[in-house]
């Protein structure tokens, strides 16, 4: 989903953390959980001609601070992108910053509409540090997909208690095994889900 921000953080805040951050690269290099999928998304997206043109002819990169962890499976399906858009078009410039612990203020400052921060978490801003929006968590499309892939999971383990709760509810065994189910599904989805971001990242820098 994504959103417009009134207020958000502070310059000196930005400045610290853009300080603070991390490159894509050093994101991958220092990853524990998910250092191969991470490679593999990457891999996946392929940006078409008309996407290339978009952001290789913006004037100047937009700033996009990250807030992530390498164990979040939004983080290892989407920041992919972000990194392949960076690096083939010089249009985006990331600073990635790990939530916790040190940069919970930052999470809280940008609240998904469930009241509680999520990752990633995407904040755009102009070379005049003006905040130009926010994407947080994954496209709409692609929550409502993760619903029907959650419904096919449980429909091919009908011996296993949890349908209808949330994840943290669920037994490891069951929490573990539909994440991974999960996981093995997204990859399918990979041109629809970039198709729904890069028009989220359009319609957020159009102002610019």
């Amino acid at each position: 989903m994504s959103f417009q921000k009134v207020g958000g953080i502070t310059q000196e805040r930005r400045q610290r953390a853009f300080q603070e951050a991390l490159t894509y690269q050093q994101f991958v290099s220092r990853a524990e959980v998910n250092v191969e999928r991470l490679q593999i998304n990457y891999e996946l997206y392929k940006l078409k001609e008309r996407d290339l043109a978009y952001f290789t002819g913006l004037s100047e990169p937009i700033d996009v601070l990250v807030l992530a962890h390498d164990w979040c499976g939004d983080v290892v399906a989407n920041l992919p992108l972000f990194g392949k858009i960076e690096r083939e078009t010089g249009g985006l410039k990331l600073h990635i910053l790990l939530r916790d612990p040190d940069n919970q203020d930052i999470g809280e400052t940008y609240l998904h509409t469930d009241g509680t921060n999520h990752i990633p978490t995407y904040v755009f801003f102009n070379k005049t540090g003006e905040e130009l929006g926010v994407f947080i968590e994954r496209p709409d499309s692609i929550t409502e997909l993760s619903k029907e892939w959650r419904e096919n999971f449980w429909d091919q383990h009908p011996q296993w208690e949890g349908r209808g709760k949330f994840p943290s509810e669920l037994d490891e065994q069951v929490r573990k095994a539909l994440f991974s189910f999960i996981k093995e599904q997204r990859p399918q989805a990979v041109e629809q889900e970039q198709q729904a971001i890069i028009d989220i990242i359009r319609s957020i820098i159009s102002q610019f």
